[in-house]
C-alpha cells in the first residue's frame, strides 16, 4: 500500500515538473531561444533522468506524458510521440537499472540516444513518404538539438536525482 502510493507520488510529482518545463517553453520567451543554431528543448532530457533513477513503469508513465504534451505543442504526428516517448522511457529504465549508473554521463548517453533514434525515425519515415530532407541541413538541425539539449541536462538531471533520492529515503 505504501509502496504503491509512493509510486503515484512520484509519478505525480514528475509530471508537475514537465508541466512546468512545458509552460517555461511554450508559453515564455525560452521556447524561442537557440543555441548552437538550434531550439532549446527540455522536455526531450526528462524521461530519460526519470528513466535513469525509477522503474520502467515510472518511466512508462512519464514517457507518456512527455508524448502528450509534444502533441500539444503540434511538434509530431498525434499519437506517434506518446508512444516514442512511452517505449523509450521503459526501454532506457529497463537498461539502466541492469547497466548503466545513476550518474550525469549515464543520462547524457540516454537523452542523446534518444534523440538520434527519434529523429532518425523521422528522416526514414519522411523519406518512405517521399518528402525531400535535405540531409546536410537536417543532420546540422539534429546534431545542434544533441549539442544544446546537452549542454542543459543539468537543468534536467540535478533535479530529478533530488526528487528520486528524496523518494528512496521515503521507502
Amino acid at each position: 500500500m505504501q509502496r504503491d502510493r509512493t509510486t503515484t507520488y512520484k509519478i505525480v510529482i514528475y509530471a508537475v515538473f514537465l508541466v512546468i518545463l512545458y509552460l517555461l517553453e511554450t508559453a515564455t520567451g525560452l521556447g524561442g531561444l537557440h543555441l548552437f543554431g538550434a531550439r532549446l528543448d527540455l522536455l526531450f532530457s526528462v524521461p530519460a533522468a526519470v528513466a535513469l533513477f525509477e522503474t520502467p513503469a515510472v518511466g512508462a508513465a512519464v514517457g507518456l506524458m512527455t508524448g502528450i504534451l509534444y502533441d500539444l505543442a503540434g511538434t509530431g504526428v498525434e499519437g506517434l510521440l506518446p508512444l516514442y516517448f512511452m517505449l523509450f522511457a521503459t526501454f532506457a529504465a529497463a537498461i539502466s537499472g541492469r547497466y548503466l549508473r545513476r550518474i550525469w554521463p549515464s543520462h547524457l548517453l540516454l537523452t542523446a540516444g534518444g534523440m538520434l533514434i527519434l529523429r532518425g525515425i523521422q528522416f526514414v519515415a519522411a523519406a518512405i513518404l517521399g518528402q525531400a530532407y535535405p540531409v546536410l541541413p537536417f543532420l546540422r538541425s539534429m546534431y545542434g538539438e544533441i549539442l544544446a539539449a546537452i549542454v542543459l541536462s543539468p537543468l534536467i538531471y540535478l533535479p530529478a536525482r533530488t526528487l528520486a533520492r528524496r523518494f528512496d529515503r521515503m521507502k
